[in-house]
């Protein structure tokens, strides 16, 4: 961001919130540690392209006398996908008045007295992440994003995204689906499910779970009412099916996912299965003063969104 003089607020003021927009909390970046980032693209670049393709492919032994005609290629059954690219924008605004009242303390020595100022810098902040989030998992339907869920990505010979297996309590169908309803046993039924479906053919690995915050504190329930003390959680990470990471995201939740009923996502998050773009990371633009003296920055963000090469690296459970 290029320092602007307006009189009031110093280079020093102008660090300052540039310091807060760059110093996020790890709440707002949970996605980001779900994900790796590519960000080979020009900082100019309004559309990305990469190449996809289904778990289809061989290797055979060439016999002798063999030629270019018997090699079996990967790649076959896929494709080149490209996607624009788009900024996600707030702004932050500040007062002639408040400006003025900045200026006064300091030069009374009380300091930038900046409080007001920085908390509205770290709220710009965290709907820029929140944004980035959203568009990732759920995709943005007006502007025809397609995000982690989104149905093209599920199918045969593609990820799996179904409803999860009906336990035994429950007045209906969908109730006995619910995890609050079931035992641990019949939750880890749901697990495995879904690791089968990512691991079957020996491609992927079942690396990574993400879990609604509620489903996840399930897990935090002991794992037996009986004899066993241990929660499903700790059984989990020391004896059951050794995630790497378990992770808790509120984009899992229905009131984020697009759908009418809470998710849980199994996936072989590796970098060449599936990765999260970002041509231009979050940065503050240059301050513009209107005619009464109100100064505006706009926070920016640049992005295509997800990158999805294997869609068989994919498990959705629907209904949790």
């Amino acid at each position: 961001m290029a320092i602007f003089d307006n009189g009031l607020f110093t280079q020093d003021d102008f660090l300052q919130i540039e310091n807060v927009l760059y110093t996020p909390i790890e709440e707002e970046l949970i996605h980001r540690s779900i994900f790796s980032i590519n960000s080979s693209w020009a900082s100019f670049a309004r559309e990305i392209g990469y190449d996809y393709w289904r778990k289809k492919g061989s290797a055979k032994i060439l016999a002798s006398g063999g030629g270019a005609k018997d090699v079996p290629f990967v790649g076959e059954d896929g494709g080149r996908i490209t996607q624009k690219v788009y900024t996600i924008v707030s702004g932050v605004r500040f007062t002639k008045a408040e400006m003025e009242a900045v200026a006064a303390k300091r030069a009374l020595g009380k300091g930038a007295g900046l409080q007001l100022d920085t908390n509205r810098v770290a709220s710009a902040r965290r709907f820029i992440f929140e944004k980035e989030a959203a568009i990732a998992f759920a995709g943005d339907t007006e502007f025809g994003i397609a995000g982690l869920f989104d149905d093209t990505f599920y199918g045969t010979d593609l990820g799996t995204k179904e409803n999860v297996a009906q336990g035994v309590t429950g007045a209906t169908a969908a109730a006995k689906r619910l995890w609050s309803n079931k035992t641990a046993a019949e939750i880890l039924t749901d697990l495995e499910t879904a690791m089968n479906a990512i691991e079957t053919d020996g491609l992927f690995k079942a690396r990574t779970l993400v879990l609604p915050p509620s489903q996840y504190n399930r897990l935090r329930k002991p794992f037996s009412a009986t004899g066993d003390s241990r929660t499903l959680l700790m059984w989990l990470n020391s004896e059951g099916m050794y995630f790497e990471k378990i992770v808790v995201s509120n984009q899992m939740k229905t009131t984020n996912n697009g759908d009418t009923v809470d998710y849980f996502l199994l996936m072989d998050n590796s970098p060449m299965n599936v990765e999260l773009s970002l041509v231009n990371d979050i940065s503050l633009g240059d301050p513009v003063i209107d005619i009464v003296g109100t100064q505006e920055q706009a926070v920016l963000l640049d992005t295509a969104g997800i990158i999805v090469r294997h869609p068989g690296a994919l498990y959705v459970g629907k209904g949790i």
